[in-house]
């Protein structure tokens, strides 16, 4: 397989919308936070409104506010992670799961609490911290195997004539 940025970036954009609906899907077999607790995507959003156009995200917005950042940045990542393994093949060891440990790191493990969008993972209970750590590996798994499936299909010689930019 030759290196390809741009075929990493659409493999991986692929893979992170798997990502996200493997996370989504663990999320509804074991939440990661109550049911009445606004997630941190929603804490920043009301932040973002407020800030520039005044007032909260209304309450019939916020499914969809808080689905499309869901999505997004999920989507997001996965792009990233997959032009990062076209450039640096050692991002691929641990099928994924060092992506998923490095997401909850740099999000709930760490900003987030920071920016007051959630507590600290030692002030959640257990249940939900397992929960959201859990989500963020399985995300990484699925990314992975994803990825390297879709990267595959991406060096037929059609797919490749398609997506050269020269």
């Amino acid at each position: 397989m030759t290196q390809n940025v741009w075929k990493g970036l659409l493999a991986g954009a692929i893979a992170g919308l798997v990502g996200t609906a493997v996370k989504t899907l663990w999320e509804e077999f074991a939440p990661a936070r109550p049911e009445d607790t606004t997630s941190p995507p929603l804490v920043l959003a009301d932040r973002v409104k407020e800030q520039t156009v005044g007032g909260p995200v209304p309450e019939s917005s916020k499914p969809i506010v808080e689905q499309s950042i869901h999505w997004a940045f999920g989507t997001g990542i996965g792009a990233l992670y997959g032009a990062v393994a076209e450039l640096v093949p050692q991002a691929q060891k641990g099928a994924g799961s060092p992506l998923g440990l490095a997401l909850y790191g740099a999000t709930h493990g760490s900003v987030l609490p920071m920016l007051n969008a959630e507590p600290w993972p030692l002030q959640r209970p257990a249940k939900f911290v397992s929960s959201e750590f859990s989500g963020h590996i399985l995300y990484g798994l699925a990314v992975e195997i994803t990825r390297r499936k879709v990267r595959e299909l991406l060096d037929d010689r059609d797919i490749q004539d398609t997506l050269s930019f020269s």
